[in-house]
């Protein structure tokens, strides 16, 4: 059983992790750091992730993909969405979870979840992953910052416990990480394909200042969203380049 470690408080667990690594010999994989808050608390291009302390599952895990080349990382963004996504689907039935690209989970076009991967290689090999996740479970009132966040308790009126919501997502975080381990690459693309928002749809975007509209056709294989314009030109566009815009979750 991988082990696990609970704090009451920290900067953020992505940190006490890669703390863990550095001071001492390296943790066995899939070792977990959940914290009932964090005062640094990072999503993706360095945003900053709300949590009330107590009320959501917030925690790290490690990983060591050694068997994947650095090209293919994204390959492990996949993994990591399609595992929340399937734990939140397990957890909540009634509800439909999808991926909003690259890895937040979205539901009734709101967010619930989020994931800060950061990686560490080494020659040519993916040596170490610390993903860290971030699932508002109990939380109902956020700041005006959060343009759009929902929680389980907000879907369902209930209170949820944070360990059986860790126990899903650990479950089928390391179902999809054995898919990715032993090759099975077709298995991880078609099902992030399958529940990627969007997909073979036109939607509303934002670039460069200007909305446009387009046809989600996938991504490629660095994780850039590819997108078939109007007059039928394809492009990749990776995070900085373009955002969905928001007419797009009220449709």
């Amino acid at each position: 059983m991988p082990k696990r470690i609970y704090l009451h408080k920290t900067d953020s667990t992505n940190k006490e992790l890669w703390r863990m690594i550095d001071n001492e010999a390296s943790p066995e994989e899939a070792t977990v750091v959940q914290a009932g808050w964090q005062s640094e608390g990072r999503g993706q291009a360095n945003t900053k992730w709300e949590s009330k302390q107590g009320d959501n599952l917030l925690f790290s895990i490690l990983l060591k993909p050694v068997f994947l080349p650095p090209s293919m990382q994204f390959a492990l963004n996949q993994c990591i969405a399609l595992s929340i996504r399937a734990g939140l689907a397990a957890l909540c039935k009634d509800y439909h979870f999808f991926i909003k690209w690259p890895n937040d989970i979205y539901v009734e076009g709101r967010k619930i979840a989020g994931t800060l991967i950061e990686n560490r290689i080494m020659g040519k090999e993916l040596s170490l992953s610390v993903v860290g996740i971030g699932i508002n479970t109990n939380q109902t009132v956020f700041s005006n910052d959060i343009p759009n966040p929902v929680s389980l308790k907000m879907l369902t009126g209930k209170d949820w416990d944070t360990e059986s919501c860790l126990d899903e997502v650990m479950k089928q975080l390391l179902f999809h990480y054995q898919k990715l381990q032993s090759g099975n690459m077709d298995y991880i693309r078609q099902q992030y394909l399958k529940h990627l928002w969007g997909f073979q749809k036109k939607m509303h975007f934002i670039r460069e200042g200007q909305s446009m509209i387009a046809t989600v056709l996938g991504v490629d294989e660095n994780g850039k969203l590819l997108l078939e314009n109007q007059q039928g030109t394809i492009k990749a566009f990776d995070i900085k380049e373009i955002q969905f815009d928001p007419r797009s979750f009220a449709e």
